[in-house]
């Protein structure tokens, strides 16, 4: 696909600044995108897991928008560079560099939200694998990629 790189960077600055405005709870309801700067964020922040609620709906509207937005933006570095473990990997440490990047905008960025967005990473990766499997007719023996 020859519109892949820029479809790519186009989600990639759209995944950054749902990232970082700062309310994402206007971002998504209201449509409001703003940002706050902090100089010297906390970054012992990132360890943080006493505000995992898996019973609030904003909550898990925010996880699902993460697994989403990475198993995209998988989908489309994928189809750009056509090397499956490297963009598994470059995908992990925009997920993380996206994290870190929350602190400075007073937002929460957490660990364990990588680990949501490696979700949606492995999610796109094994479709991927599935559909790429399907359609050359080869069996599933593990190393059929490179």
């Amino acid at each position: 696909m020859i519109f892949s790189p820029y479809l790519l960077f186009i989600w990639a600055a759209i995944m950054l600044v749902a990232g970082c405005t700062y309310d994402a709870h206007a971002f998504l309801y209201d449509q409001v995108i703003g940002f706050n700067f902090e100089v010297a964020p906390n970054f012992r922040d990132l360890l943080i897991t006493n505000d995992i609620h898996v019973t609030k709906e904003f909550y898990v509207i925010q996880k699902m928008g993460h697994i989403f937005a990475f198993a995209v933006l998988y989908f489309l570095l994928l189809s750009w560079i056509k090397r499956y473990g490297t963009a598994f990997i470059l995908c992990g440490i925009f997920a993380l560099y996206t994290e870190i990047l929350q602190l400075y905008f007073s937002r929460n960025g957490r660990i364990f939200d990588v680990g949501v967005d490696l979700v949606g990473i492995l999610i796109s990766y094994l479709i991927c694998k599935f559909i790429l499997l399907n359609s050359n007719g080869y069996k599933a023996t593990g190393n059929v990629c490179k």
